[in-house]
């Protein structure tokens, strides 16, 4: 006799089992984010291994050249740009300071009662606070660098497993797709049908890569071209910035513009100046979004932007 289970109890069931599920991956995502970026570059550069493999150069080694090939190249852009990252990154506490200064100048009456709040006042009660103000902000100076080198170790490690999984992705080439092909049954038309699904899936992922990565070439491309032409510090690494923050949906532009802004507004131009520097990147995004990335795109299905937002706000938060 089967017993059947009510709907109505196996729904909670599901629900704790999604939920589980999302504790699970955000729990995990130092394992699974650098599994999912790896997933993605193989993809990426599966098509030139292929071609590799099918001009009689052995698998191992098509992916081996591959790989060199495309270390060599990001380390060859590092160090032509290392002059302009290191005077970025050197400017980066004296840009917090100008913002703070800004940010206080434009607060007027208000920054003599903020000051007095913070650096205290009159008695014999006030050399305690101070000291342990001062043991405070010592506190607070080190442990961002803490952070840092902690941040820089651990994206170093997730670089090495990045790198190792990808190669490996390579190597093993149609084995995956094999095994799934074999789980979808004994039938010819069921393992005929899954190869064709699966074969449609990698078409697409890859197809969608390549017009991402060249919609990126073009807007750090526009962005570094524009912002040399109105004069903007370390144009090159904001264009770079564009690029990669432009395959972030929604966020990726309002995050370079605003940064654009920042800069604009610490570099003494004024308002007006920082605003065209972030109006540009804004129009350069949005006429690759509007007219670019649709004309590439084709015919490929559009997803619901509330469901892109809503799925990019978890994700992120996962």
């Amino acid at each position: 006799m089967i017993v059947r289970t009510p709907a109505s109890s196996t729904l909670p069931l599901w629900i704790l089992a999604v939920l589980a599920s999302v504790w699970f991956l955000r729990a995990a995502r130092a394992l699974f984010i650098p599994i999912a970026l790896a997933m993605l570059i193989s993809y990426a550069l599966e098509p030139l291994v292929a071609w590799l493999n099918r001009h009689r150069v052995p698998r191992m080694a098509g992916t081996a050249l591959v790989m060199v090939i495309v270390v060599a190249a990001i380390g060859a852009g590092t160090y032509a740009l290392r002059d302009e990252a290191a005077e970025l990154v050197q400017a980066v506490p004296k840009t917090v300071d100008r913002v703070r200064q800004v940010v206080l100048s434009q607060i007027g009456s208000g920054t003599e009662a903020i000051q007095d709040a913070t650096t205290g006042s009159g008695g014999s009660g006030g050399s305690k606070p101070t000291a342990e103000g001062v043991g405070q902000s010592d506190q607070a100076a080190g442990s961002p660098l803490q952070r840092g080198v902690d941040a820089a170790f651990a994206f170093a490690g997730h670089l090495v497993v990045i790198f190792f999984l990808t190669f490996f992705l390579l190597i093993s080439g149609h084995h995956a797709r094999d095994r799934l092909v074999e789980i979808a049954g004994r039938g010819t038309e069921f393992r005929r049908t899954t190869a064709t699904i699966l074969d449609d899936i990698n078409a697409q992922i890859r197809r969608y890569l390549l017009v991402l990565l060249f919609t990126a070439v073009v807007v750090a491309a526009a962005t570094w071209l524009t912002l040399a032409w109105m004069g903007v510090q370390h144009a090159a690494i904001w264009g770079i910035l564009a690029g990669v923050f432009n395959s972030i949906p929604y966020f990726g532009p309002v995050i370079v513009s605003g940064g654009l802004l920042v800069v604009g507004l610490v570099q003494g131009g004024g308002a007006t100046q920082a605003l065209q520097m972030s109006g540009a990147a804004i129009l350069i995004t949005s006429l690759e979004g509007w007219l670019l990335t649709p004309a590439l795109m084709g015919k490929a299905e559009r997803m619901n932007a509330l469901t892109v937002f809503l799925g990019l706000l978890l994700w992120t938060w996962i």
